[in-house]
C-alpha cells in the first residue's frame, strides 16, 4: 500500500521563517479541480515509484503530496540536481570575486588561465582554446563515455575519475575528439573540475561554502552533501535535499537570485545559465549545468529551464508562468519511468496554470521540435520503440531488439 502524507494548504507560516507562505490552488489561478485530478490519480499508484510532487505559483506552495514511505522531512537523492547547485555555486563565488582569474574575461577564460595548476595537461595545442564556458556547457571535446557502461561499471569514465586520487587531473588529461564548444557530450567531469574552483578560490569545501553563501540564506539546514574519495564536495551527484528546500532552489533562480529580498547570486548569472548555450541530440538543450528549452503539452509550449537528476528528479522552472515544480522518483531501474514527470506537467500542472485542457489530438510541431523526438528508445531487453516524423506529426511503433540489456537511447536522428 502507498503510504502518504498529505499537506494542509489552509495554514500559513509565520512571515520570516524558511519555510514556504502555503495558499489554495484557486487563489493563485490555478485549477483546483485539475489538481485534485493529479493527487487523486497518484495516490491510486499511477505514477509508480513516486516520492514528491510540489508546486509553487507566484511564489507560494499550492500543491505538495508525499508517497511510498517518503514525508516533508525526508531527504531526496537529486542526483544530478547537484551539478545545476553546484552551478549556482560557481556564480556566486564569481559575484564575490574569489576567482580573480575570470576577472577580465570570466567564462570565456581559457581553462589553461583559469587552472593554472593544470597548465602542463592543457598545454596541448588542441586544448588551447578550451575556455571555462566549454566546461560549464558539457561541450570541452574531451573524450568522455559515461553513457554506454552503468555507474557500477568501473568502465565509466565518470566511476573512473571519481575514484582517482586526482578526478580533475583525470577529467583534463582525455584527449580532445571534437573541437571545443561544437558538440554535447554529458561529462560529470567537468562538473567536478567547477567544485574544484569553487573549492580553490573560497578556501574551503563546496558543501561549506553552499552553507554560508547558499543555504544559509535560503534557510536550507537539513541537507546531506556527499564526498568523493579523494575529499572533494560531490557536486556532480552527491547532494540529499528535502523536496521543499529543492523548490527553494527554483524560486530563487525564478526571482532572479533574490530570496526573499536578498541577493544570493547575480541576476546576469541567473540569467546566462538558464539560456541555451549549445544544442543537444534528442534531449532538451543546455546552458551553465540546467537544461532548458520549450516543453510541449496541447497545442501549447511553455519555455522551461530545469534541474535534472538520475531516477527522476527534477526542479522545474517556467519563468513565464511563475511557476515551479518539484517532482522526485526511484526509477533507477527503468528511464523510462521518468516519463511520468512528462505526464504529470502536460496533464495536470500545466493545464492547471493555463486553463488549458490536455487534447486528445495529435499534437503538430515545427520541423525544428519535432526532429528532436525522432529515434529509438529502448524500454527493456527485448523491446523498443521507434518514434518516427510523418510530416508533422509524430508516430511510434513497439519493435523488438536481442542485444545487451540498455535503458538509454540507442539511436536517433
Amino acid at each position: 500500500m502507498v503510504a502518504l502524507q498529505l499537506s494542509c494548504m489552509r495554514g500559513v507560516p509565520a512571515q520570516g521563517t524558511s519555510e514556504w507562505e502555503l495558499a489554495e490552488a484557486q487563489s493563485v489561478a490555478m485549477d483546483s479541480a485539475l489538481l485534485e485530478q493529479l493527487r487523486t490519480h497518484a495516490r491510486e499508484s499511477a505514477f509508480p515509484n513516486i516520492h514528491a510532487i510540489l508546486i509553487v505559483r507566484h511564489g507560494t506552495l499550492v500543491f505538495e503530496e508525499y508517497f511510498n514511505g517518503f514525508e516533508r522531512e525526508t531527504r531526496q537523492f537529486t542526483a544530478s540536481v547537484s551539478k545545476s547547485v553546484g552551478s549556482v555555486l560557481l556564480g556566486i563565488a564569481i559575484d564575490r570575486g574569489l576567482l580573480p582569474e575570470l576577472a577580465e574575461r570570466g567564462v570565456e577564460t581559457p581553462l589553461r588561465d583559469a587552472l593554472p595548476e593544470y597548465a602542463d595537461l592543457l598545454a596541448e595545442p588542441e586544448k588551447r582554446d578550451l575556455t571555462l564556458r566549454h566546461v560549464l556547457t558539457m561541450s570541452a571535446g574531451l573524450e568522455w563515455d559515461e553513457q554506454s557502461h552503468p555507474y557500477s561499471d568501473p568502465r565509466n569514465d565518470w566511476i573512473r575519475a571519481s575514484r582517482s586520487d586526482d578526478p580533475v587531473g583525470f577529467v583534463l588529461r582525455r584527449p580532445v575528439v571534437t573541437e571545443p564548444g561544437t558538440v554535447f557530450n554529458y561529462n560529470g567531469g567537468l562538473s567536478i573540475t567547477l567544485a574544484h574552483l569553487v573549492e580553490r578560490g573560497a578556501g574551503v569545501g563546496a558543501d561549506r561554502f553552499a552553507e554560508q553563501y547558499l543555504f544559509g540564506p535560503l534557510g536550507i539546514t537539513d541537507y546531506v552533501w556527499e564526498h568523493l574519495p579523494n575529499g572533494m564536495t560531490d557536486t556532480d551527484g552527491g547532494l540529499h535535499l528535502r523536496p521543499r528546500d529543492m523548490a527553494k532552489l527554483g524560486q530563487l533562480y525564478l526571482d532572479g537570485g533574490v530570496w526573499r529580498g536578498t541577493r544570493v547570486v547575480s541576476q546576469s548569472w541567473v540569467r546566462e545559465s538558464t539560456r541555451e548555450h549549445i544544442v543537444t541530440e534528442g534531449q532538451p538543450n543546455y546552458g551553465y549545468q540546467w537544461w532548458c528549452g520549450d516543453f510541449h503539452f496541447g497545442d501549447r509550449a511553455a519555455f522551461t529551464y530545469f534541474a535534472s537528476g538520475h531516477g527522476g528528479q527534477k526542479i522545474y522552472v517556467f519563468p513565464d508562468l511563475d511557476l515551479v515544480v518539484v517532482l522526485t522518483h526511484a526509477v533507477f531501474d527503468n528511464p523510462m519511468g521518468e516519463l511520468h514527470n512528462s505526464a504529470i506537467l502536460a496533464r495536470y500542472v500545466l493545464a492547471a496554470a493555463t486553463g488549458k485542457a490536455p487534447q486528445p489530438d495529435p499534437v503538430r510541431l515545427d520541423s525544428v521540435a519535432l526532429a528532436r523526438y525522432v529515434g529509438e528508445y529502448a524500454a527493456s531487453e527485448q523491446r523498443f520503440f521507434e518514434f518516427a516524423a510523418d510530416g508533422t506529426v509524430l508516430g511510434v511503433r513497439t519493435r523488438f531488439m536481442f542485444n545487451d540489456r540498455t535503458y538509454r537511447r540507442v539511436r536517433g536522428r
